[in-house]
């Protein structure tokens, strides 16, 4: 399993945009069988700070999501709507989360 975050700030005026964009987005990346997690967290004490919450089942799921159409296309409804770019983190289990 291949987990990732991906943090995002959104510009103060479009945070109910943003999560409108989220939610539509989301049925598409869960349709790969191979995107096990996609989910949406606000952080706490912040009103334009995000966190997905992604897991994948193994790299190839992975490399499929970042080529599919639904992910360039949620891209290009973010582009107006984030004050930076997002920091992705990659992640894998360790030990014997692992198995």
């Amino acid at each position: 399993m291949i987990n990732v975050t991906a943090a995002v700030s959104v510009r103060e005026d479009k945070t109910t945009e943003f999560e409108d964009a989220v939610a539509a987005a989301r049925p598409g990346m869960l349709a790969d069988p191979g995107c096990l997690r996609w989910d949406l967290q606000r952080v706490s004490r912040s009103t334009t700070d995000y966190v997905l919450l992604e897991a994948y089942a193994d790299g190839e799921a992975l490399k499929r999501h970042g080529a599919a159409p639904e992910f360039a296309a949620f891209g290009e409804a973010l582009k107006d709507l984030v004050a930076a770019p997002p920091v992705i983190t990659v992640l894998k289990p360790v030990g014997t989360q692992s198995a």
